[in-house]
């Protein structure tokens, strides 16, 4: 017997979870963060991974926005949102302040999604409360590996969960994700060192931690994809 669902079946109880009732609770949150919130939040990011105008950006499990929001306070950047549920995108893209980004919708962690971006589309792609929710990481950081041109970086932003972080009708997610409730700042890492990143930085998002609106502590890899080889 299997310890766990087939990604399909998975997939589909997830989107059914994550309907208009669901969404909107989770969007009251996401839209209660302030521009001091964001603020925060780049705070942590921009000294170990510097954003330019003209960079590729994807914001890989985008939600209904938040890290979409918080990288459009960095002037000129091409964002990209890849987001699978149809109720976040319609939240995401109702938003003014992010009109103009391009919008995708989809998984990232199973083979089948790379077909979502050719290969080295992006400069840098980008995650926030995602990698707790994937279903199979590894495939996940290959597809972005893949995505990502030679010399891109992956940012990875999430939180040290409990397993009581995870309560009804989540709660039987937490033995079938393997992030899910990983207490420790080490695993994302490893997992982006075998699927082929150099690790720049890993660390708790200090200034994030002291907002008022963060209830989990938050932690961030910075990794690298290799330069191409002369």
């Amino acid at each position: 017997m299997d310890y766990r669902e087939g990604y399909l079946k998975f997939r589909q109880r997830l989107l059914s979870m994550y309907d208009t009732e669901e969404v909107a609770k989770y969007d009251a949150w996401i839209s209660s963060l302030t521009v001091d919130d964001h603020r925060a939040s780049l705070s942590d990011l921009l000294p170990h991974c510097p954003l330019r105008p003209g960079m590729t950006v994807l914001d890989a499990g985008a939600g209904t926005g938040a890290l979409c929001i918080m990288l459009s306070l960095v002037p000129g950047l091409q964002i990209t949102a890849l987001e699978p549920c149809n109720a976040m995108l319609d939240r995401l893209r109702g938003k003014s302040e992010i009109a103009g980004i391009a919008v995708h919708q989809g998984f990232c962690d199973h083979l089948a999604d790379r077909i979502h971006f050719s290969a080295g589309s992006f400069d840098v792609i980008a995650s926030r409360q995602l990698t707790n929710t994937l279903f199979d990481p590894l495939s996940a950081f290959e597809n972005w590996h893949y995505w990502l041109r030679h010399g891109g970086s992956v940012i990875v932003m999430d939180g040290l969960f409990d397993r009581e972080g995870w309560p009804d009708p989540w709660s039987d997610l937490v033995d079938q994700l393997p992030l899910s409730a990983c207490r420790t700042m080490a695993t994302v890492p490893y997992l982006l060192e075998k699927c082929g990143f150099s690790i720049e930085y890993v660390g708790l998002m200090e200034r994030t931690n002291e907002m008022p609106s963060t209830r989990t502590k938050r932690y961030m890899v910075v990794a690298r994809k290799p330069k191409q080889p002369v």
